[in-house]
């Protein structure tokens, strides 16, 4: 009788269900964070049929406090991404979602007109009930090993 002196590890793996509303949030949020902070002066602009979001001079303690608002977007983009959303983490991010929807919204009201506001408003309660309805199953370790289980016999 052979003894193995090293015990392999089997790993389980759970594929992340990309391409929803989630993704498309977080390229959003990327987006955003992004224009945030290499064009925060774009805030103060009119685009089209959009009145500015800010209103006033583009100072340079506003462009400060718009590109440090930039961090918050870009990890919003990165959690919307990797996180697995489920039953229970789920509805913490849509509660934050709802937060931001909120204060877009204000936003929005205060700088009058039809502005960027409104989408950013929009996008944050899209995702925020999506986060909240459209949860993935909590996988178990009992159903993890049925999918390798699976995953083995489909290969033999």
């Amino acid at each position: 009788v052979s003894v193995p002196l090293i015990r392999r590890r089997q790993h389980h793996t759970v594929t992340m269900p990309h391409g929803d509303l989630s993704d498309a949030a977080s390229a959003f949020h990327f987006g955003l964070g992004f224009l945030t902070l290499f064009t925060p002066q774009a805030y103060f602009a009119s685009v089209g049929p959009l009145s500015p979001m800010i209103l006033g001079e583009a100072t340079p303690a506003a462009l400060t406090a718009l590109r440090f608002a930039a961090g918050p977007l870009l990890f919003m983009g990165c959690t919307l991404f990797v996180v697995r959303w489920n039953k229970v983490n789920g509805k913490a991010g849509a509660l934050g979602c709802a937060f931001t929807a909120c204060c877009a919204g204000a936003n929005a009201v205060a700088a009058g007109g039809l502005n960027g506001w409104w989408l950013v408003a929009a996008v944050e309660v899209a995702t925020a009930l999506h986060l909240a309805f459209n949860a993935n199953p909590m996988l178990t370790s009992a159903m993890l090993l049925e999918k390798e289980k699976k995953r083995k016999a489909a290969s033999s």
